[in-house]
């Protein structure tokens, strides 16, 4: 019976230790989608000795879905394989510190995990945010003086989904917003799926002609995707559909588009998921004004 704990204590502090199996473009370029985002991450969160006591409180009510956190685990044990993944962090002035988890929670995860929790709320309403991914970035708000985190989800497996989350504390609660982009590392998807820097503009376009929106500038018809999709076309954006443009390379910009659009099929999203949804993709300019 010793053996099997030390074979899966052993497994448990490589997973920690190594990270995820095969996640693909997990690292990405915070300044291309977060306008004037910071990464030193030090700097906004914050470690002492109060951490372990409210930990404790959320791992004896049974509110964490990570190894060694069910009741019949002992506490310590638990905090010595997860201490190092817990931080304060303060995204208002006028509001206490809330607790930030990051890292991998089970052995078995293929991808981290971004956890916020409110310690003084009542029982199993304390878990603020969790989601798959990694902090990104931050940025002070220029008027409320306020925090706002920015956390990627990036894909594993054969998805090439990724998301931003834009995080950010209402009175005692969080309201996140996303926006959707697709791309891969792994070999078997074709493309430059974001330019070098952005261009952040105040301005909004609209489109005046349906428009095809692609992952990368260029169009390919024949093994974009194998074995999902030959082409690198994500879908259509309908005429008057609302924009902006954040890079220009030749008659290629690469844009977030906000609303328009098309109902139809595609091999790379479900366009009723994304009817108000945030997506960044290249368009191509036929006749620019």
């Amino acid at each position: 019976m010793k053996k099997i704990y030390l074979f899966l204590f052993i497994c448990f502090v490589s997973k920690i230790s190594f990270g995820q199996v095969n996640p693909t473009l997990v690292d990405i370029p915070a300044h291309i989608f977060v306008n004037d985002g910071a990464t030193d991450f030090e700097n906004i969160l914050k470690k002492d000795e109060s951490i372990k006591e409210k930990v404790k409180i959320l791992h004896s009510y049974n509110e964490l879905s990570h190894d060694y956190s069910v009741q019949t685990n002992n506490f310590d044990e638990y905090w010595d394989k997860f201490e190092s993944q817990w931080s304060w962090i303060k995204l208002k002035e006028n509001k206490a510190p809330l607790l930030l988890f990051q890292g991998l929670k089970k052995i078995d995860d293929e991808r981290e995990y971004v956890e916020i929790f409110d310690v003084e709320k009542q029982r199993n309403k304390r878990t603020l945010f969790s989601k798959i991914g990694k902090l990104l970035a931050y940025k002070t708000h220029p008027r409320t003086n306020e925090l706002i985190i920015y956390v990627h989800r990036y894909p594993c497996c054969e998805s090439a989904s990724h998301n931003v989350y834009r995080v950010r504390q209402l009175e005692d609660e969080l309201k996140v917003n996303d926006r959707f982009f697709v791309g891969r590392d792994a070999g078997d998807m074709k493309g430059q799926f974001f330019p070098d820097h952005a261009d952040f503009s105040a301005e909004y376009k609209k489109l005046d002609q349906k428009t095809e929106l692609r992952w990368s500038p260029e169009i390919i018809e024949k093994g974009a995707f194998l074995p999902r999709t030959e082409s690198n076309l994500m879908i259509h954006y309908n005429k008057g559909a609302i924009y902006k443009v954040l890079y220009e390379e030749g008659n290629w910009q690469f844009v977030v588009f906000f609303s328009g659009i098309a109902e139809e099929q595609s091999s790379v999203l479900n366009y009723t998921n994304f009817k108000h949804k945030a997506v960044y993709g290249w368009i191509k300019v036929y006749n620019s004004n």
